[in-house]
């Protein structure tokens, strides 16, 4: 869309150059400023992590899920809700070696994460597979917003420390169930800031 629009100011640039000059360049270059900052904002206000109430926290093992109830429920951006259907997030846990579950919608049966993309993946780097995946799912279109990769080690000396988002890892060696549920509550909480952020920033 960006690109038809300069297309197009591109053009009316050469046909009017001779009459209209150089107050007619400024007007149209601030009209694709105005259009291009106006895109980035409604994309940052549009995501669900800024814009939702209402979360789901499905059941996890250890606990977990009571846990990041507690921890989302003292951040206070969100409702909880006992219920998945009608909310605007769920959180879930998932472990790439466990046995295949099945959700159920709109009166199917069909494999957790069907049809879902993933989130984009650092190339050049050998997978890891993580001891579970925590997922911020957009519930409307089951889509993943946000994901932290759990790794049962530490962090090595020479490893980065990744943002918080949209894909994050958590180097979560010998962490309890009270001290993971506040990391990802923390990530989550930084990867929000950012998008509200530049939000703001845009606007």
């Amino acid at each position: 869309m960006l690109a038809d629009i300069q297309a197009g100011v591109l053009n009316g640039m050469n046909v009017n150059r001779a009459k209209c000059g150089i107050p007619l360049l400024a007007v149209l270059l601030a009209g694709i400023c105005a259009v291009a900052t106006g895109q980035q904002t409604s994309v940052a206000k549009s995501n669900k992590l800024v814009i939702g109430k209402l979360v789901y926290v499905e059941p996890m093992s250890d606990d977990l899920d009571q846990w990041l109830i507690e921890y989302l429920r003292h951040w206070g951006k969100y409702k909880l809700t006992s219920n998945p259907e009608g909310a605007d997030l769920v959180i879930q846990a998932e472990a790439p070696d466990k046995e295949l579950k099945l959700q159920t919608r709109a009166g199917t049966a069909e494999p957790k994460g069907t049809g879902r993309p993933k989130l984009p993946v650092s190339r050049g780097e050998r997978e890891e597979l993580p001891a579970i995946s925590i997922t911020v799912i957009d519930w409307a279109n089951n889509q993943p917003l946000w994901q932290a990769d759990v790794l049962n080690r530490k962090r090595k000396k020479n490893e980065a420390v990744l943002p918080a988002g949209p894909l994050t890892k958590i180097f979560a060696r010998s962490m309890t169930s009270d001290q993971l549920a506040l990391e990802i509550t923390q990530k989550l909480k930084e990867y929000e800031a950012e998008l509200e952020g530049a939000g703001a920033e845009k606007h």
